[in-house]
């Protein structure tokens, strides 16, 4: 059992900045509010607010997410209905905001009603598997631009959500793997570490800490295995490293860095207490820390599923029959390096993002929209123990220390399943380079497999460069990795 021990939103400028009330809880909606001093509020299963003079109203709402919906689809459906009785409207898409840490996709509202012209925003998120939160703001157009864009930002800020929704299907997929344990551990404070009691039928652990903004830099600082033995060092001050498993720091600026162990082939875990230490830029509590850890063998055929997030603007996805004949071939294109080392494919499932998700997303630049679309994968599908590949028309840096030609790549290393959101939980595939290169494309998704799992490349001879290529010694961490089940 972990437990712990001693060791932005953004700024409001505002002459209207509001005063809130107390908190209040959304019943069976997932999410509470502090509502706005002054204004007239109505509760009903969603919240309701509107100012006395009428100039800005302002709906809340969260539900159940059904597994086969696209939450920016869901975003233009609620804003439909909520203007449904206006003259005239038109939604916009804005790009996206976060909400306590959650990235959400923006909508702007224009509108025309009796003769006045207004305007608004409307924000939809996932904060936890198969549920939304949604929230509507529209005023009058001066009334937005002076006072209704700053009332909307403050509330943002005054959301809280709550994981208690119960899915149609009652599905919990926390407990629908036996060899998994999941834990979360909320808050820990900048002087505190981490501690993991590892038992010895453990096999592999995979952590991810993340801070209350999802900009922030966060760092593992030290790692300390049982019996005191100080396997990872690294100040982030002096930017000094020490560790004989680690290449590299491990340190990220998406608010979430991970980690898996064990880090090194046939280096079993050792049962006992495992202590973490970490350190944010901005000097603030941690908002969690999440634990998956896998029991049992890691014997006989291990098999991966895999779920496929096409963002191609390319007709034939859209054919079943394409689709068939892909699947069949990308699977024995992948089976054939796969099973030599007793690995195997699982379920394979399959999305299209709506339509503004595919303007969206169709062109990644991995600079600036890598997380936001690790996010929107994560969401698209139920299944969290999978890996998450993006197949994108194009992926594209502004890096000019980085190549040019990126044709793949891993969000994560190692990156995390099973989240309700994380900016490191998918890889992408670049359409254009593999359309007619199956095995090429197989290759790549290996490739980005064994470094989502945070398998370090090997050298295969101490003049060549570090190799990703699936081998004995790289197969038998994958083999243990929670993304991995026994065939049985």
């Amino acid at each position: 059992m972990p437990e712990t021990i001693p060791s932005s939103n953004k700024p409001l400028n505002s002459q209207f900045e509001r005063r809130f009330g107390e908190e209040i809880e959304i019943e069976d909606c997932g999410f509470s509010f502090h509502p706005i001093i002054g204004f007239e509020l109505e509760i009903d299963g969603s919240a309701y607010m509107y100012s006395e003079d009428g100039n800005i109203e302002i709906f809340l709402l969260g539900g159940v997410l059904d597994n086969d919906t696209s939450i920016a689809e869901l975003n233009d459906t609620l804003a439909q209905e909520f203007l449904e009785n206006m003259d005239e409207f038109k939604l916009i898409e804005a790009g996206t905001e976060t909400i306590q840490g959650i990235t959400g996709f923006l909508n702007g509202i224009h509108f025309f009603n009796a003769e006045e012209e207004g305007s608004g925003k409307a924000i939809i998120c996932s904060p936890y598997l198969n549920q939304y939160f949604f929230m509507l703001a529209i005023a009058s157009t001066d009334y937005w631009q002076a006072q209704g864009q700053a009332i909307f930002d403050q509330l943002l800020t005054k959301i809280h959500f709550h994981s208690q929704l119960i899915t149609d299907s009652g599905f919990d997929e926390e407990r629908a793997h036996a060899d998994l344990t999941i834990e979360m551990v909320d808050a820990l404070l900048p002087d505190e570490d981490f501690i993991l009691t590892i038992e010895k039928e453990d096999i592999s652990l995979l952590l991810a800490a993340r801070t209350q903004s999802p900009t922030d830099q966060i760092a593992i600082t030290e790692i300390v295995f049982p019996g005191d033995q100080q396997i990872y060092h690294y100040d982030p001050n002096s930017d000094e490293f020490q560790s004989p498993h680690f290449e590299h720091p491990l340190i990220s600026s998406d608010g979430e860095v991970c980690l898996f162990l064990p880090c090194a082939a046939q280096k079993t875990l050792s049962p006992g207490e495992y202590r973490f230490s970490f350190a944010t830029h901005s000097g603030t509590a941690l908002q969690e820390i999440q634990t998956i850890i896998r029991s049992g063998r890691a014997q006989g055929i291990q098999k991966i599923d895999l779920n496929f997030w096409l963002a191609l603007e390319n007709e034939q996805f859209d054919d079943p029959k394409f689709i068939e004949g892909f699947e069949t071939n990308i699977a024995q294109a992948l089976e054939s390096q796969l099973n030599p080392f007793d690995l195997s494919l699982g379920d394979i499932d399959w999305f299209h993002p709506a339509p503004d998700e595919l303007g969206t997303f169709a062109k990644i630049n991995i600079d600036k929209d890598l997380a936001d679309c690790s996010y929107m994968i994560a969401e698209s599908f139920s299944n969290g123990r999978a890996l998450n590949i993006g197949l994108v028309e194009q992926i594209l840096t502004n890096n000019e220390e980085s190549p040019s030609n990126i044709s793949a790549l891993s969000a994560g290393s190692p990156g995390m399943i099973m989240a309700s959101a994380s900016p490191h939980a998918c890889i992408l595939a670049e359409w254009h380079t593999y359309k007619d290169d199956i095995e090429g494309l197989a290759a790549a998704i290996i490739e980005q497999l064994i470094i989502f799992c945070g398998i370090s490349p090997q050298k295969t001879a101490p003049d060549e460069s570090p190799s990703s290529v699936l081998n004995q010694d790289i197969a038998w961490q994958l083999r243990r990795h929670p993304i991995f089940y026994p065939e049985d």
